[in-house]
């Protein structure tokens, strides 16, 4: 790898994590401000039910969360640039695979990246989103899972 592929994948990696920890942010927010769907008594808001399964056990309804959670990532994505949008792509592990699934070429994927937007999401996701999910911490939720 020359200096100039060097140079340019240390910005990608740059931009992608402040991008994806901007989202993550965003995305917390937006989970603090509905109200939780688990009837435990201590926790007040979806984001506390997310950690909650994340650090005890996944509920049935884990799958909906993560669907919109998913949703809600993938919204913030398409208001990016497509720049933006490569650069985190270009961080994830599984691109490599991704692009084999697909017809790479103006003409064909068009101008903007909708095909990648859910692997984009998924990354986002697990990289950030639920490892921030694992090790939250607040009072209610050190009560419900008997942390001091």
């Amino acid at each position: 790898m020359d200096l100039k592929q060097e140079m340019a994948l240390d910005i990608a990696a740059a931009l992608s994590k402040n991008l994806s920890e901007k989202i993550t942010r965003q995305t917390i927010r937006w989970m603090q401000s509905l109200d939780t769907a688990l009837d435990m008594g201590y926790l007040k808001n979806l984001w506390d039910d997310v950690c909650y399964q994340s650090q005890k056990e996944e509920s049935i309804f884990w799958s909906y969360y993560d669907d919109m959670i998913l949703q809600f990532v993938s919204s913030q994505l398409e208001e990016l640039s497509k720049h933006e949008i490569y650069a985190i792509w270009l961080q994830d592990p599984d691109l490599y695979y991704q692009l084999d699934d697909i017809d790479v070429g103006e003409e064909r994927i068009g101008k903007n990246p909708p095909y990648c937007i859910n692997d984009i999401s998924r990354y986002i996701i697990s990289e950030y989103i639920y490892k921030e999910a694992e090790s939250w911490r607040n009072d209610r939720l050190r009560q419900l899972l008997g942390y001091f």
